[in-house]
């Protein structure tokens, strides 16, 4: 479940991202059919015999859907379908919600109400609908404003399933009083039978906002909105502060559910092939016929109270775990609030998207107007967090800033951030960039996306809720096509948009944020300290009561649930057993300058009209001295410039003509033996784009410049900056990502390709972006000569090993013609390259020694930590893989769940099985504990391995919750990837399959003596410096940089 602390606020990087694209999961000719039926439709008709009026029908030609607006006749629910030839069918109910305290009522109700209802009253049917569905999306989400419940999938009678279940929750909820304290809060002795242990509070939200407020950027984030908005709902977190999380009441919980969970307030959004009116008929009978129409408006939100003059703040924040000069950790950001997102006003409406527009103009890419004011002349490391426009707010907002900068800085980037909006008003855009911007929303329109529908569902709520367009995220194109007339038209559009919500808005406010080394650590002393306060005014018989509730609630998370109230599918009946096959077709690609044929993959898709491109160049004989800066290389190449044009009007070329140059590392290991590196073993770097069909051309002299013109000399002072930039980015990170992190750490002990993996993206990743950015100028000529040595090595066409094409059948010739143009312009050095003396990637790979059992603590600054076991065991190929697999889904689902969520109070936690790497992995999410998770995941080997732990049904439910992932909807674009990728052919994924679909729990429970029981298990936690396990020596203790740390206690 996601709560929502700035769910859907826009990014700089994507501030026109409100547009959707298109569905890419086609129909039979019977959803057509029930197109034409929708568009025959009128307003005033009555559908579900009688319970629902059609209010309106629109046809959208640019998504190719039809809209029907309805309300329901008794409650005056509104409902939304958008019919589509789409097979993956969407569902959504969102309700406003408005809370006015940071007690995370609304967060916490969204829990709560997932834990039983009356139709269901099992403890947990959300998390159990999760094995029982071949969902392609579940999930609930708390936003600022609003709460709602989306699900999605291609299954009719999953889909009626799921509706059952999700409109029995939000509309009669069980709400005991008992998962409110086990989602929300609770007091507990640390040993819950042990009074005398010290009291804690515990909870999952509890904990899942220590986690999601424990960042720097979260919590200036937060300052920044409370400060924008000083009267509304706005101003609070909706997600929970938890300092104010423990004061909220039970009460209070069942009080805001009767207020806002009511159809009155409620909004219905279908989307796909399936007839609307069953659904209609669906909803009625399992609950809205059960409800009258009650008053609303108290729920209505005012606009905001303007200032009258600009605003400053002061506030402190966190420190990042790693940061590059300590004299340089302040923030600034200066935000506006802006215009109102629901009026339903032409004007209004073509300025907030313009505003959008003006975001990316203003902020993305180094040619961006603040690219230039402030990060170009080196103030701070990079954007200030929530830098761009937000429209997801009743009201929305624009905000720009920068982090990392000197105390004596700060004054002069406000009045830089002034200066440039003063010029903008005066000069406008030039429209040759606002056509570039344009072009990127034609071309993400375009691009075919599994989740269309799912995400236009969730999308819409934002607005709709507050009664404004349902439909907004399908204007896009249509406000795109409005701003080029109102742009030929009026000159001076541009600088009165800027002057009217910028340089004349008075609702101004400047937020500048310090940042505290000890801000955790005070946090923790604080709560710790009103603990003990609680604690010692607590009368024997209060201590007792706690006791016994903690007793009462372990029992009922240790007791058995009734899952069988539940409805499910059969495994036999919903799940074929073949693979669905793409038709890759294999062919050469001729170069006859270099007389060299390619291997070549051809896939043709329904990509509605985007042409996909890439090849892979063999990384194996580069010499592993490079290896580190492999990812440097992929980062810069295209962000420097050629010597023909700058790194500025290059980002501008590259933005007017294609979705940019794409390129990644990637590694493959023989599938029967990925933990040790065989001659069948590749390392390969694929570089990539893609376009609509008419700038193919253009696409192929961006690929051509940036892999044999890229600007390595001549530009030191931008490649300080991209340095400096990285440095900061992944100092920042490791706390947001410690569990991608810690599973880096396990699997570099493992294997070799872990332990590649981990050296170019795991924590020596972070240590090397440090010492670079110190190092200044000596860092600037490390990465120019290891990046331009890789260039003239790896990129040759003799050291191509594929390459791809993916379009509709019309433009695959356009593809290989660009492909062509592309690799035979390379610079060729008649032969790949080699070497015989050791030093290559390849030998290092080869000469790999794995490190077992090995222990890692990553200390960082936060108040939770990330959990990761790791266990040896097959590859992909080998007979045992899919019951590993199978195993995974049952151990997380059936143990792990209860033991870290529930009882632990991690926000999460499972186990995965990863084929193509041979390690079976555990890991817990924002997790109040350390080792106690470690000994549950040894203790989930043990359940595992006992054979009356696997019953049938638990078997059936893995396989449904196993297919859901491997069956989930694939773009166009990427049928075929996992060939050209992963080299997995057709045969080996339908044996896998095969095997997968008659495993047994007999099986599963062999797999488990055999490979996970008493087995050496490899563990990595990041986590809060304060959790160090001082009194366990097996620990290796290191920083956020991964070396050793000095600065705490050692192992």
């Amino acid at each position: 479940m996601s709560s929502a602390s700035g769910m859907i606020v826009m990014k700089a990087s994507s501030s026109q991202g409100n547009n959707v694209s298109a569905s890419s999961v086609v129909a039979t000719d019977e959803s057509k059919k029930s197109l034409e039926q929708l568009k025959s439709l009128k307003a005033g008709d009555l559908l579900a015999n009688g319970a629902f009026r059609v209010e309106k029908v629109e046809p959208v030609p640019d998504y190719q859907v039809v809209s029907v607006s309805l309300k329901h006749v008794k409650t005056g629910a509104h409902w939304l379908h958008i019919g589509a030839d789409d097979s993956n069918n969407a569902f959504n109910v969102g309700f406003k919600t408005v809370p006015m305290d940071d007690t995370g009522v609304a967060h916490i109700l969204e829990h709560t109400t997932l834990c039983g209802s009356n139709k269901y009253p099992i403890r947990d049917p959300f998390f159990n609908m999760l094995r029982r569905s071949l969902s392609t999306f579940m999930n609930a989400m708390t936003s600022a404003d609003f709460t709602c419940y989306p699900f999605a999938t291609m299954n009719r009678v999953d889909y009626d399933n799921l509706l059952s279940v999700y409109l029995d929750a939000v509309f009669f909820p069980k709400l005991e009083e008992q998962d409110f304290k086990q989602e929300g809060h609770r007091f507990e002795f640390a040993k819950t039978e042990d009074a005398s242990s010290g009291l804690k509070y515990k909870g999952v939200v509890f904990n899942e906002m220590k986690g999601a407020m424990g960042s720097q950027n979260a919590r200036f984030m937060r300052a920044l909105g409370a400060n924008l908005f000083p009267t509304s709902t706005f101003h609070y977190n909706s997600g929970g502060d938890p300092t104010a999380i423990p004061d909220l009441t039970y009460e209070q919980l069942k009080a805001f559910h009767a207020l806002h969970y009511h159809p009155s307030n409620a909004r219905f959004y279908t989307y796909g092939d399936f007839p609307l009116e069953e659904t209609l008929i669906n909803a009625e009978t399992m609950a809205l016929n059960q409800f009258e129409a009650i008053d609303v408006s108290k729920l209505d939100i005012a606009d905001e109270s303007r200032y009258t003059s600009p605003v400053v703040a002061e506030v402190s924040v966190p420190r990042d775990s790693v940061v590059n000069d300590p004299k340089k950790t302040a923030i600034t950001s200066t935000a506006w609030l802006m215009l109102n997102n629901v009026k339903d006003d032409a004007n209004a409406k073509l300025d907030n998207f313009a505003l959008s527009i003006a975001s990316d103009l203003l902020l993305s890419g180094p040619q961006s107007y603040f690219h230039e004011a402030l990060l170009e002349p080196g103030y701070g490391s990079g954007l200030a967090p929530g830098s761009g426009y937000g429209n997801s707010r009743r009201e929305t907002s624009f905000s720009v800033g920068v982090k990392g900068v000197g105390e004596e800085e700060i004054p002069i980037v406000e009045q830089k951030i002034q200066e440039t909006l003063e010029s903008v008003a005066k000069s406008g855009f030039p429209r040759n960039r606002v056509d570039s911007t344009l072009h990127q929303i034609e071309l993400d329109a375009a691009a075919v996306k599994p989740n269309f529908g799912l995400m236009v569902g969730i999308g819409t709520m934002s607005t709709w809720v507050h009664d404004g367009d349902a439909l907004r995220p399908l204007r896009t194109l249509s406000l795109a096509r409005q701003l080029q007339e109102k742009l030929d038209s009026d000159p001076q559009y541009w600088q009165n948009l800027i002057s009217k919500y910028f340089l004349n808005n008075q609702h101004k406010v400047i937020v500048r944020a310090r940042s505290d080394e000890k801000y955790d650590a005070k946090l923790e002393e604080a709560e710790n300290a009103l603990l003990k306060e609680l604690e010692s005014k607590l009368s024997e018989d209060e201590k007792k009561k706690i006791v016994e509730d903690g007793v009462k609630l372990k029992a009922a998370q240790d007791g058995e649930q009734n899952a069988e109230l539940l409805p499910t599918l059969k495994v036999a009946e919903a799940v074929d057993r073949s693979i669905k096959k793409w038709g890759s077709k294999e062919e050469k690609l001729r170069l006859n300058s270099n007389n060299i044929d390619l291997k070549l993959q051809v896939d043709e898709q329904p990509t509605n009209g985007v042409v996909y491109v890439g090849a892979m160049f063999d990384c194996s004989q580069l010499p592993d001295r490079l290896t580190p800066y492999l990812d440097y290389f992929a980062d810069y190449v295209d962000q420097i410039g050629t010597s023909k044009v700058g790194y500025k009007d290059f980002a501008e070329k590259i933005k007017g003509v294609s979705g940019g140059v794409s390129i990644d590392v990637l590694s493959n290991n023989d599938t029967n033996m990925p933990l040790k590196w065989t001659e069948n073993g590749e390392v390969a770097m694929n570089i990539g784009s893609h376009c609509l069909a008419r700038n193919a051309d253009a696409m192929g002299d961006i690929l051509l410049d940036v892999c044999t013109d890229a600007k390595w000399f001549g530009d030191d002072e931008r490649l300080k900056f991209l340095i400096k930039r990285r440095s900061a980015q992944l100092g920042a990170s490791v706390a947001q990502n410690g569990m991608g992190y810690g599973k880096a750490v396990c699997a570099s002990k493992m294997s070799a390709a872990g332990e590649l993996e981990n050296r170019t993206g795991g924590l020596p990743q972070v240590a090397l972006a440090q010492r670079l950015a110190k190092a200044e100028q000596a860092g600037v000529e490390e990465v120019k000569a290891a990046c331009s040595e890789i260039q003239s090595l790896l990129l040759t066409p003799e050291n191509v090993k594929r390459c791809r094409v993916a379009s509709q059948a019309q433009d695959v010739e356009a593809g290989k013609a660009q492909l062509a143009k592309w690799l035979s312009a390379l610079p060729s050095t008649g032969s790949k390259p080699s070497s015989s003396d050791g030093s290559s990637l390849n030998a290092k790979l080869a000469a790999f020694t794995p490190q077992s059992a090995s222990k890692t603590y990553v200390a960082i600054k936060g108040q939770t930590n990330y959990c990761t076991g790791a266990i040896e065991t097959v590859g992909y190929e080998h007979p045992d893989a899919p019951a590993l697999f199978l195993l995974s889904q049952a151990m997380s689902t059936e143990f792990l769940h209860r033991e870290i969520r529930e009882k632990g109070g991690a926000y999460g936690g499972g186990s995965s099985f990863v084929p193509s790497a041979g390690i079976f992995y555990f890991s817990s999410y924002r997790d109040p504990n350390t080792l106690e998770t470690i000994e549950t995941f040894q203790k989930a080997c043990e359940w595992a391995a006992q054979p009356s732990s696997i019953t049938k049904t638990m078997v059936e439910e893995a396989h449904l919750r196993a297919f859901k992932s491997i069956d989930s909807p694939i773009a166009p674009a990427s049928r075929g990837q996992s060939l050209y990728a992963q080299r997995m052919t057709d045969a080996q994924r339908q044996n896998f399959r095969t095997r997968l679909l008659d495993c047994t729990a007999e099986d599963m429970t062999r797999v488990a003596q055999e490979y996970l029981l008493n087995k050496p298990m490899t563990v990595c936690i990041v986590g809060s410096e304060d959790k160090v396990p001082v009194d366990d020596k097996a620990y290796e203790c290191v920083d956020a940089e991964g070396l050793p740390k000095t600065n705490a206690p050692t192992v």
